[in-house]
Order: C-alpha cells, then sequence, then structure tokens
C-alpha cells in the first residue's frame, strides 16, 4: 500500500546518461572531445542527429535536428555515423560497473537504469554517497568522459525527473518534504508519461501548468487520464512507490533510413530483408 508521510524514505537511485551516443564516440575518439558532435544514422544532410554532444546543443542542435539546419546553426559541427553495435557494448560495460557499486534493479532503455535502495542505504548521506561512487565508477572503469545525471527519490518516477533538474553530471534529491513545490517550476511535458498528446490533453481540462497539475484530486485525474495512470500518477507526485504494473509486449521493430544510393527497389528490398531478421533474432531471444 502507498504511504504519504512526510518522511519517505530515498528509495530509488535512478541514472541517466548524458547524450549518450556522442559522448561515447568523444570517448572513442580523443579529437572529438571538446568539439560539437552530431551522430546521425547515414551521411546525409536530409536526416536527423539521433544524438547531439552538449558542444552541440550549446549551438541549440538537438535530438532530432535535421542535419542541413545542425550545419547551419553549427557550421563547425563533427557529424559521425552512428554505430549501434559500438553503443550496445557499453552499455553493458556501464551495466556492469553500476552494479560494482548496487544492483541494477530495471534498466529502462540503453541509457537509462535504476537501482531500489534498501535498508540504510535510504538514508540521505549515504544515498549521494552512492551516487558519487557510481559516477566514479563509470569514470574509471567504463570511459574516463562518461558522465551522468544521478537522481534520488521516493519512487522511480520522481528519482527520473530528477536526473533532469541538473545536466550534465548532476547528482539530485527530490525529499518528500519538498513535494510538491519541487515540482513547480517544470513544465508539463518534462514529467515522464506527459508527451505531446497528453500534453494537448491536460490543456483541453484547463491544466496549464505542473503546479495545476498537482492540485487535481486522484478523480480528476483518473477522468483526465481515463483509466489508472491518472490515480497511480496522481500518487507518484506524492513520493508514493507503487508496484509496477506487469505488461506484455505486443510488437517488435526495426526501422533504417535509407541512405540515398538505396532508395530503389532493390536496395530498399536488401534493407527491409534485414531489417526482418534483426526483428526474428529479437523474438527468439524474446521466447
Amino acid at each position: 500500500m502507498p504511504t504519504s508521510e512526510n518522511n519517505l524514505p530515498l528509495r530509488w537511485l535512478f541514472l541517466d546518461l548524458n547524450a549518450y551516443f556522442a559522448s561515447i564516440e568523444q570517448e572513442l575518439r580523443p579529437e572529438l572531445r571538446g568539439k560539437p558532435v552530431g551522430v546521425v544514422p547515414v551521411m546525409t544532410d536530409s536526416t536527423c542527429c539521433i544524438a547531439a554532444s552538449y558542444e552541440a546543443k550549446a549551438f541549440g542542435v538537438k535530438t532530432g535536428t535535421i542535419v542541413r539546419d545542425a550545419k547551419k546553426l553549427c557550421p563547425h559541427i563533427q557529424l559521425v555515423e552512428a554505430r549501434h553495435r559500438v553503443y550496445v557494448e557499453y552499455h553493458h560495460k556501464i551495466v556492469q560497473a553500476v552494479e560494482s557499486c548496487l544492483p541494477v534493479a530495471a534498466v529502462l532503455s540503453i541509457d537509462e537504469m535504476a537501482c531500489r535502495l534498501i535498508g540504510r542505504e535510504r538514508e540521505l548521506e549515504k544515498a549521494l554517497a552512492f551516487g558519487r561512487k557510481i559516477k566514479q565508477a563509470l569514470r574509471d572503469k567504463v570511459g574516463s568522459t562518461l558522465r551522468c545525471s544521478v537522481g534520488l527519490a521516493p519512487n522511480r518516477f520522481l528519482a527520473k525527473v530528477a536526473t533532469d533538474l541538473q545536466k550534465p553530471d548532476g547528482l539530485v534529491v527530490i525529499r518528500a518534504e519538498e513535494l510538491p513545490e519541487i515540482l513547480h517550476p517544470l513544465q508539463l511535458q518534462d514529467l515522464p508519461g506527459i508527451g505531446r498528446r497528453m500534453n494537448t490533453r491536460l490543456l483541453k481540462h484547463g491544466v496549464y501548468t505542473v503546479q495545476q497539475l498537482c492540485a487535481l484530486s486522484k478523480i480528476e485525474m483518473s477522468k483526465i487520464w481515463g483509466g489508472i495512470i491518472g490515480e497511480r500518477f496522481w500518487h507518484w507526485l506524492r513520493g508514493d512507490d507503487l508496484p509496477e504494473i506487469a505488461t506484455q509486449r505486443r510488437t517488435v521493430g526495426h526501422s533504417h533510413v535509407l541512405p540515398p544510393e538505396l532508395r530503389n527497389d532493390e536496395g530498399a528490398y536488401a534493407v527491409a530483408k534485414k531489417l526482418v531478421h534483426k526483428a526474428a533474432a529479437r523474438l527468439r531471444h524474446m521466447n
């Protein structure tokens, strides 16, 4: 059962690798360090950046920026073709480094993971010490230039929010006694689970700020979300640590942006065949 006491312990540590793909490229290629880097699926101006280093972000380049626009924003940007196999290899190294400090309870994506804190690990100073220890383990065991943001909070939802409050290389705590006021300066879409469509729905219901969202009742949130997720969101914003709902994967897919030289029937067929094999391999692994 969720608790709503004002002294909820720090139950979760969340780790978010900063500018992950671009950081790996800078780690492997020292000549790229300190320079604006954009990682792209293929070398063509019509594609978009799938990652950008913080040096590139300073010029306004971000994930999703079209390459031709990135070159206008940052004429000296260094473009690098993505190497997903390398990023996966480094992901496994990162998980091992984190697990040398704390067990990883959940891997959320290639650059995000969470650790559940237990016993005295939940004490503020000890939790902060684990955050610093993980950061050092990444530098010592994976790559000296890799940086991550670590969030500590009473639940995993808020721990993830905390990682976005200070980037890069942040270490942020959200304590129960700071809720919900610490969340009020955020934008609605800064909260996990609120994308463009959900944001539009909230606006239609007269909810324009996170402060207004936090003021809603559990019933009001359930009506807006149209189900149990609204109720869970109400608890998450208050620091309650709810058990995860088991979900079943319904689809498995792979995609690839075709380079200009493969934009024909023969090239498209060859790439499609490769994608089918990749998706099938994932299905076999899942079973």
